[in-house]
Order: C-alpha cells, then sequence, then structure tokens
C-alpha cells in the first residue's frame, strides 16, 4: 500500500495523511508544515539551514543518506551521419577535409624536418664546445709565453 506523503516546506521531512500544518499566504501559495515550530521558524523569516536539527542542514553539510538510489541508464550511441549542407554535396565537403588533412600533414612534416635541423645543429655546437679548452692554468700560459708585457700599456 501506497501512501501519498508531502514534505515540509522548512524541514524537508515527510508529512503523512492527516498531520502537519497548511498556511496559504494571500496571494494563494500554500506551505505545508510538520510542526508550529516549522512554522514559526519560517514565518518569522529563519532559514532553515542554520539549524542543526533540520535535515536541509543535513543534507547541506552531507550528514543526510539517501535512500533512493538511481539506475544508470545506457543510452545507445546513435551513429554519426553527415549530411549535405545546402550549397555543397557531400562529395566537395571531403575534398575540403582531405584538404585540410593534407595540410596537417605538410605542416607536421616541415616542424620535423626543423627539429632536426636544430638537433644537429646541437650536437656540432656540443662538439665544439667540448673541443675548446675553456679553463686555462697560469703555469700553461707562462709556458706558452702568452702572458701579457706589464710594461705596455701601463703608466710611465
Amino acid at each position: 500500500m501506497v501512501i501519498k506523503t508531502s514534505t515540509c516546506v522548512f524541514t524537508d521531512n515527510k508529512i503523512y495523511p492527516g498531520h502537519g500544518l497548511r498556511y496559504v499566504e494571500i496571494n494563494g501559495k500554500s506551505h505545508m508544515f510538520i510542526n508550529k515550530k516549522a512554522h514559526k521558524f519560517f514565518r518569522t523569516g529563519r532559514k532553515p539551514l542554520k539549524f542543526r536539527w533540520n535535515n536541509r542542514w543535513r543534507i547541506a553539510h552531507k550528514k543526510f543518506r539517501t535512500e533512493e538510489t538511481k539506475r544508470k541508464i545506457n543510452k545507445q550511441k546513435k551513429e554519426k551521419v553527415v549530411k549535405a549542407v545546402v550549397g555543397r554535396t557531400l562529395e566537395d565537403m571531403k575534398k575540403i577535409k582531405d584538404s585540410l588533412l593534407e595540410e596537417r600533414y605538410v605542416d607536421a612534416q616541415r616542424y620535423k624536418y626543423a627539429q632536426e635541423i636544430k638537433d644537429k645543429k646541437k650536437k656540432f655546437l656540443e662538439k665544439t664546445r667540448k673541443n675548446k679548452p675553456t679553463h686555462v692554468d697560469k703555469t700553461a700560459q707562462k709556458a706558452t709565453g702568452k702572458i701579457s708585457n706589464p710594461k705596455k700599456g701601463g703608466k710611465k
């Protein structure tokens, strides 16, 4: 047997038949409350999220377990159908798509070629840097005689 229940406007509790209060405003809106306490708080303009005994507070702060579990509905995937646009046929559209794909392919090849050139250049620079001595000792300079003459260019 199914019992028709309504929900309280303030607390979101179930109201069974023969229980609760119904409040009708002047403009015709009707509200159902579970008890006088909820009715008073609603009339005075209190917010239900501020009261911990309230189901709305419990739902908002994830303290409430929902009994209803929804089953996932498996939707059948529709097959994509390509339709012609006004002024163009399917063949024209396929040609345009193929030309765009070719342009992408050419761009990819150009990028790949540029990367190869950059890599070769890096390898060449690394080889030349390895061959050149970066730090020369003073003793090696004395042996070769490349020390600058202190008399040249100084004050007399």
